[in-house]
């Protein structure tokens, strides 16, 4: 039985921290959040600000942070032993990370599944797969509509913010545009804060449209969707399509993926990795034969 920390409290840690409740090889040793207190529907579990005041050393950590706080943290993580899985979402920065997280996981002997959320993470397994399938081709991936959580997250650390939601709507052919509604704090600059959203690079590459409003709560739903296709030649021969939907719980799919990540990261040579790097055996708790 492995033991795992939950390395924040937001929607995805609280999902992470059920997920581990209805696995059968891990158990939640505690949360790692700002405020020491416990959180709300897992009173018996401990909340303490650091790893080092958990009851004993945990085995793996699963990183529930905005992407842009995950790096020094899981570094750290790394270097002192500890396995980790992670949803970073900064596609054009993956790269970089693994290789900073790489040497980090190796001094530390262990390893990380990085970037094991919707996209990258499940949607690039799925994309690999079809590459296979497909080697001369052309694959599009279209999200939503839905709320998408690092977007949502991104827009709150911007200075001047004190919620915010996104919701991503498919144009098609792997197009999207961005509708955000955002909660300003008192004496706010809005034009500041509308052009700092805008040239995120969250959002500078897509279409985006900024509503400013009293409260975020009649648009919260973490409802989210997704489908890839894929088309091209086979042996000469057109007309092929692969396809590929998923729609659901957006912290709820997440948190899966990154329990799966968190144990097949127990299985790696130390090092990190992206999701398709690894045998999807190592994701399932048990059961993958019967899908043969």
């Amino acid at each position: 039985m492995k033991k795992i920390a939950a390395i924040g409290t937001g929607n995805i840690g609280k999902a992470v921290a059920k997920a581990i409740e209805l696995s059968p090889d891990m158990e939640l040793l505690g949360f790692i959040r700002r405020k020491e207190e416990k959180v709300r529907g897992f009173e018996n579990i401990p909340a303490v600000r650091r790893i080092s005041d958990l009851p004993e050393k945990p085995d793996g950590a699963i990183i529930c942070l905005p992407s842009r706080l995950v790096k020094e943290a899981e570094e750290e993580l790394l270097k002192n032993g500890i396995y980790t899985a992670d949803a970073f979402d900064i596609h054009e920065e993956l790269l970089p990370l693994r290789q900073r997280l790489s040497a980090a996981a190796k001094m530390g002997k262990v390893s990380a599944v990085i970037g094991a959320g919707w996209d990258p993470g499940l949607d690039s397994v799925i994309r690999t797969l079809m590459l296979a399938a497909l080697p001369q081709g052309i694959t599009y991936t279209n999200f939503g509509p839905g709320t998408s959580m690092g977007h949502s997250a991104a827009i709150r650390q911007i200075p001047g913010i004190c919620d915010a939601v996104s919701f991503t709507l498919p144009q098609g052919f792997g197009k999207h545009s961005r509708k955000i509604y955002a909660v300003l704090k008192k004496d706010a600059d809005k034009n500041a804060v509308e052009h700092a959203i805008l040239n995120d690079e969250y959002f500078e590459h897509d279409e985006c449209s900024v509503e400013f409003v009293e409260s975020t709560l009649p648009f919260c739903c973490t409802g989210h969707s997704a489908e890839i296709f894929r088309g091209g030649n086979i042996c000469g021969t057109g007309g092929n399509r692969l396809s590929f939907g998923l729609c659901g719980d957006n912290p709820a799919f997440t948190a899966q993926l990154l329990v799966g990540a968190m144990r097949a990261a127990f299985l790696q040579k130390p090092g990190a990795y992206f999701m398709p790097e690894i045998p999807p055996c190592d994701f399932c708790s048990e059961g993958w034969e019967k899908t043969l």
